[in-house]
């Protein structure tokens, strides 16, 4: 009863949270540094605020204006004065793209009140959107816009969604909530590609709805693509969810991200491990014919046990599941999926969406036990 009560209180914490704050702050290009930035507002009327250390001023613009394209480097200056900060209001969309190396970005679409400020050297971007823009963007960014199955897109939208409730406190000390690359969750810009209409429409058709369990909402993980089997959460991480399940997923392996294929030289695959073993190549070979053809989140060699999800990061590898093979000259990974394997995968979700399944069926079958509630009746 104590474990139904507090999940209880979780859940409408939550929902009073999501309530209040429907307009999450976002760092921008997040994953990249950069000390320019052009932004211009498309059209309609805006305000552009400038915080100087001495003084505040302000510029409107109406939809009769010329509208500027304004550069701006990492001194942050703004008619020749130094700014702490500038503020761009508006309710129309925005442009935005920033230089990296020696080439500018493709532009971002946005909505919302924009904040630019100087971090030492380089500039940081900070959008504060509206939740629906915001929901339909993740969606497109995360999942592309190949699929056209509005099942997928309605699954995805709850995950993102229950992702944004989970985590909205996620980077509040450093003046925003989440960022927009794929540490919090990918997002560059309301929806703009072929299938933005269809996106957008998928993703407001289900209101606020989230994904609980117990009462409570989800971590609510996905990757890319499975390779054929999801993997637990504990077997990526530390920590187990009951939610969560490893399924044999047919579905991923008809997409795209399937399979992929990397080789190394002997030299190059014995130098990774000489740290910790030195294993001959017969021993690899050995180890290597033993392995089951699914997926494998440990490899224990010798009296060492290796977490793969770390071995895969340290390899830059696509995904954990793994299979090698020894070659005279080498090892060959035989890799299957994209992404850590736990929860959704998303080609495996739009390839069940194209099939017929709905989308309460599709997140039924990544994960186990889960109700589905909008956020303004817990």
């Amino acid at each position: 009863m104590k474990g139904r009560y507090f999940a209880f209180i979780l859940a409408f914490f939550c929902a009073l949270q999501l309530g209040a704050q429907t307009t999450p702050r976002v760092l921008l290009f997040a994953d990249q540094e950069y000390s320019r930035l052009q932004i211009k507002v498309k059209g309609g009327s805006y305000t552009l605020t400038a915080y100087t250390p001495d003084s505040i001023f302000a510029m409107d613009y109406g939809p009769d204006d010329v509208h500027p394209l304004y550069t701006f480097r990492g001194d942050l200056r703004l008619n020749r004065a130094g700014c702490d900060s500038i503020r761009i209001t508006t309710k129309d969309t925005f442009i935005v793209r920033v230089l990296r190396g020696k080439n500018w970005t493709a532009e971002r679409p946005y909505l919302g009140d924009f904040t630019l400020r100087p971090n030492l050297i380089y500039l940081e971007s900070i959008v504060r959107t509206p939740l629906e823009p915001y929901i339909a963007g993740v969606v497109e960014a995360e999942g592309g816009s190949s699929s056209v199955s509005q099942a997928y897109y309605k699954a995805q939208a709850v995950l993102a969604r229950t992702w944004l409730i989970t985590n909205l406190k996620k980077h509040i000390t450093e003046g925003y909530h989440i960022k927009d690359d794929q540490s919090s969750q990918a997002f560059k810009g309301v929806p703009h590609s072929k299938n933005a209409t269809i996106i957008a429409t998928a993703c407001a058709a289900l209101g606020d709805t989230v994904a609980l369990y117990n009462g409570a909402p989800i971590l609510g993980f996905y990757h890319s693509n499975s390779g054929g089997y999801t993997a637990l959460p504990e077997q990526v991480w530390s920590k187990a969810l009951p939610y969560c399940r490893s399924v044999l997923d047919p579905f991923s392996k008809k997409a795209s991200k399937a399979q992929w294929e990397k080789t190394y030289t002997w030299e190059e695959w014995q130098k990774y491990w000489s740290s910790s073993i030195t294993w001959t190549v017969s021993d690899w070979t050995t180890f290597f014919k033993q392995l089951p053809d699914t997926r494998s989140t440990t490899w224990t060699l010798g009296a060492q046990t290796f977490k793969m999800e770390t071995v895969r990061r340290d390899f830059k590898w696509r995904s954990a599941y793994v299979l090698p093979e020894a070659t005279a000259d080498g090892v060959v990974i035989h890799g299957f999926g994209f992404g850590h394997g736990v929860g959704m995968a998303q080609q495996g979700a739009m390839l069940m969406g194209d099939a017929g399944f709905d989308w309460k069926e599709i997140l039924d079958f990544y994960f186990k036990d889960l109700d589905f509630e909008s956020v303004q009746n817990l």
